[in-house]
């Protein structure tokens, strides 16, 4: 068993010997198989992520172009609204290598409040979406470890092979031994071909699995990064506590309509309705009295026709019996003679006038109980009538319940919707409040800036003109104190000639009075308007008198108001001086700091210099370390060669 067990192993070996024992086999066979190999796989990887790639790069394009060129994220976000029925059909757009991406969209989708609204709002991160749409290369990592496994796999089969024939040659000659160490070395070299093959496909493939990787998450983070520049995301706590809000708003209103409006209403509503429904209701009833007495009229009326007509047939039908009984028995006395025959005759005639008399009687109670029977009809279907008439009410008095529920219901629809407009008004008009003092503001700080760019180079001669101007202020505000002065003058000496004609007008009304003593009912008016103009007068002294006060007043107020604008000159001056001060202090520190710059530059460049000479120099003297190195190796070989020379020397000796 053991010799076939050898035999086996020989065999298998011989052909490892085959591939390892030919120098070219290794390099020229087995490497272009692994690289080969590394290729397919590296094409088949490819094969799978560029139409991954190309989806998504369009995709990308979609979204940049829907958010416009406004960098603003109110702006992206208003554009990406606008824009949304295009973006939600560029991302969900089948097509090669795209379905990831589709399904990833259409889950994300789901996670959006209102697609409709501006800005669109969002509920989840995009990135917990389509990370999972990305294309995995598990393929790549598993190939890199296996063809490692199996360069080192190849390369202990080489080493075991290379074992195998030194140990069976070398209890031969020196020769022999000879061979099989070159032998061994041969396999050794191939072995190792095997392990650089290994390594170099498992590295190839390694780059490209990190090259891939990086350009898919590149272009999937891409995605996420505009998806969350065009939304606006919500958490779902936020969510919860805007529909509280909304709750309570709604219990609010609510109360406030169960209370207050559901009363005025409804007390509104019934008047309205009590004063719309009164003429119905009339007309409901005097239809019912006329239906009723209708029917009963119809029914009296009936029954007395039917009883007048049975009544007179009844009485024709007696004389006509009377008459037939009487004419009888005229023939009975004149046929009294008569033989057999004509009495038996005249009995049996007899005999069949009372049958007939008989069948008379009974057709007439069979049409007496017809008569009761239709009376009876004619009574149940007045009755009848009047219970549709009750049902007909009662259906007309529930539709005019339902009419006033869906009033009632419509009433409070209107009130929903009035108060669904405020809000939406009032938030549209607190978003165009934010934007236009947004845009007030930028605008403001913009005119800021370019004022202080283009006042700080004149900012001397404007503090310069600034007080000129205060000064030219101050003058001008004197000025004006002293025309209020001579204001105040005038308006006194027009005061006191008012007062004099005041004085003037009372002593003329005085003669008058004494000239006119006779006229007295006449003079009074003219006395009473005299007193009316002194008291008009004085009314406008006193306005004079507090013309004069606020007058003066108001050049105690201009006065300190030119005190302060000199105060302010001179604070403004201290402040320039201040100013060319410090800044004079910044010119002559940022020289300092140039040159120090410009000499730390000159100390690294001198100390590059000596680093650059010192590698140069430890770099030769590696070198001379390593010739001498190869030179040990050389030397050592050589002593091998003695070593065996010798050795065979003293072996065939020794024979």
């Amino acid at each position: 068993m053991s010799a076939y067990l050898e035999q086996f192993l020989d065999a298998f070996l011989s052909v490892l010997d085959f591939v390892y024992g030919e120098r070219w086999v290794a390099p020229f066979v087995l490497l272009p198989i692994m690289f080969a190999a590394a290729f397919i796989v590296r094409q088949r990887a490819k094969k799978r992520v560029v139409p991954y790639l190309s989806a998504a790069r369009e995709r990308i394009d979609a979204l940049q172009s829907s958010l416009g060129t406004d960098r603003d994220p109110d702006a992206e976000r208003r554009a990406f609204a606008e824009n949304y029925i295009e973006v939600s059909g560029a991302m969900g757009t089948e097509q090669e290598g795209a379905h990831n991406l589709v399904q990833a969209w259409r889950e994300f989708q789901e996670s959006m409040v209102d697609e409709s609204a501006s800005p669109v709002r969002n509920t989840n991160r995009p990135s917990a979406f389509f990370n999972r749409a990305a294309p995995k290369l598990t393929v790549l990592h598993f190939a890199s470890n296996i063809f490692v496994g199996v360069g080192l796999i190849l390369t202990f089969l080489g080493l075991i092979v290379a074992l195998n024939t030194a140990a069976q040659n070398m209890g031969e000659d020196i020769t022999a031994a000879k061979l099989s160490l070159e032998h061994l070395l041969t396999v050794a070299g191939a072995k190792f071909f095997t392990s650089v093959a290994g390594l170099g496909a498992s590295i190839w493939l390694r780059f490209t699995e990190y090259n891939l990787s990086k350009k898919i998450r590149r272009d999937t983070d891409l995605i996420c990064e505009l998806l969350e520049r065009g939304l606006l995301y919500v958490s779902p706590q936020r969510l919860a506590v805007e529909q509280l809000d909304v709750l309570r708003e709604q219990r609010d209103q609510l109360k406030f309509f169960n209370t207050d409006v559901a009363l005025q209403l409804s007390e509104r509503i019934g008047a309205q309705f009590t004063q719309a429904i009164a003429p119905v209701a009339a007309s409901l009833t005097e239809l019912n009295d006329n239906m009723t007495s209708v029917t009963q009229g119809i029914g009296a009326g009936a029954r007395e026709a039917i009883e007048k007509v049975s009544g007179e047939q009844l009485r024709g039908l007696s004389e006509t019996l009377g008459e037939l009984r009487g004419k009888l028995d005229a023939i009975g006395q004149s046929v009294g003679n008569s033989g057999a025959d004509a009495a038996n005759q005249i009995r049996l005639a007899g005999e069949d006038f009372s049958k007939a008399a008989s069948d008379i009687r009974e057709a007439f109670d069979r049409l007496a109980g017809q008569v009761d029977g239709m009376g009876t009809r004619i009574t149940e279907q007045s009755d009848a009538a009047q219970a549709a008439q009750q049902k007909a009410l009662a259906d007309i008095l529930a539709g005019i319940e339902d009419a006033q529920a869906r009033s009632n219901t419509m009433l409070t629809t209107m009130l929903t919707t009035l108060q669904t407009a405020g809000s939406e008004a009032a938030g549209s008009i607190q978003q165009e409040v934010e934007k236009t003092l947004k845009s007030g503001v930028e605008a403001s700080g913009e005119t800021f800036r370019k004022a202080i760019e283009a006042s700080s180079g004149e900012l001397r001669d404007t503090t310069k003109k600034l007080s000129d101007a205060v000064g030219e202020a101050a003058q001008q505000v004197e000025r004006a104190s002293v025309g209020f002065s001579q204001s105040s003058e005038k308006a006194a000496q027009t005061a006191e000639a008012m007062r004099n004609v005041t004085d003037s007008a009372r002593t003329v009304a005085t003669s008058m009075s004494d000239a006119a003593q006779g006229f007295a009912s006449a003079a009074g008016p003219v006395a009473d308007a005299a007193r009316s103009v002194g008291q008009a007068a004085g009314r406008v002294a006193d306005t004079v008198e507090a013309d004069r006060a606020a007058a003066m007043a108001a050049l105690t107020e201009m006065r300190s108001l030119a005190d302060s604008i000199r105060s302010t000159q001179q604070s403004a001056e201290t402040a320039w001086s201040d100013y060319r001060a410090r800044f004079e202090g910044v010119d002559q520190a940022l020289s300092k700091a140039t040159e120090k710059l410009a000499e730390t530059l000159g100390d690294s460049l001198t100390q590059f210099r000596k680093f650059a000479q010192e590698t140069d120099r430890e770099m030769a003297a590696a070198v001379s370390r390593l010739s001498n190195t190869l030179t040990q190796i050389e030397e050592y070989a050589e002593s091998l060669d003695d070593f065996v020379e010798e050795t065979r020397t003293m072996r065939e000796a020794a024979e």
